[in-house]
């Protein structure tokens, strides 16, 4: 009988796209990010940049959407889709991810050419650039963990899945994907992160598991973070060299189509697998 029940949509126990509209998630969304800005720009003003980090998100997107989706049943995990990753696929979203780099990199190339890179933009590359045992784990900390954490939770685990209610998968994906990037308040990157916000859209639409956007985002800061660390600070926004040969862009383009198909078709096989009750629920 608990069984029948279970299978029940009449039964299963509410979440937080079931009780609340779409207008009210999209506010609850897009106040979470403008209180993780706001925040970010208090540790600015004060000259603890690198703390900022790691307390913006956290305080403006983390712990909001935790303490609202963990009032339900189904728990934070389960209301954001957050699940077990598999190995194989976690290891093609790894892949792709980096050769995305490369492409948002020819991006930023195309975009250099229009505009300059802005001296505040330049000048806070060179202020987060860390020096120190402690200033290296803390910016690695806010920039490759939190950060990506945060915004994979509000960009594509509330705002892309309202759009979805509304609009279907696609359209979702790119307009999450163009939030994503007006919301880096840097013209130089507008496009550049656009086109990684769709690319990040994907993997969830593409898997309906934001483990893997998460992750995609986690190695995608990663890469920046070793480029801050090691580079001079003069050549902080400066464009990679392979970025004048376009063979490397057309061959990086056909793998990153390649491995996109092989994902979804991955993800379709991973969604019909049943999940774990058990391992997905949280603790309220």
């Amino acid at each position: 009988m608990e069984e029948k029940l279970k299978g029940n949509p009449e039964f299963e126990p509410a979440d937080i796209f079931a009780v609340f509209n779409n207008y009210f998630l999209l506010f609850f969304g897009f106040t979470c990010i403008l209180s993780s800005v706001l925040i970010q720009q208090l540790f600015v003003m004060i000259g603890q940049t690198r703390t900022g980090i790691i307390v913006a998100p956290v305080l403006g997107i983390i712990l909001p959407v935790y303490l609202v989706t963990r009032r339900f049943p189904a728990g934070f995990r389960r209301q954001l889709l957050i699940r077990r990753p598999g190995v194989l696929l976690a290891g093609q979203v790894l892949i792709a991810t980096l050769f995305v780099v490369v492409i948002i990199d020819y991006i930023y190339a195309v975009s250099e050419k229009f505009t300059t890179a802005p001296l505040d933009y330049i000048e806070g590359l060179k202020e987060l650039k860390p020096s120190g045992a402690t200033a290296i784990v803390l910016t690695y900390l806010g920039l490759c963990v939190f950060v990506p954490l945060a915004e994979e939770i509000v960009f594509r685990g509330l705002i892309q899945r309202v759009f979805t209610r509304n609009m279907g998968g696609v359209l979702a994906m790119l307009l999450a994907g163009a939030f994503f990037g007006v919301i880096h308040l840097t013209p130089q990157l507008l496009l550049s992160m656009i086109a990684f916000g769709i690319f990040l859209g994907y993997l969830f639409f593409a898997t309906s598991n934001l483990t893997y956007p998460i992750l995609a985002h986690c190695v995608f800061n990663t890469v920046s973070y070793v480029q801050l660390v090691t580079l001079p600070a003069e050549k902080l926004a400066a464009v990679p060299p392979y970025t004048r040969n376009h063979w490397v862009l057309l061959l990086t383009l056909a793998a990153v189509v390649y491995l996109l198909v092989r994902i979804k078709k991955g993800g379709s096989v991973s969604a019909k697998t049943p999940h774990d009750s058990s391992s997905d629920s949280d603790a309220s």
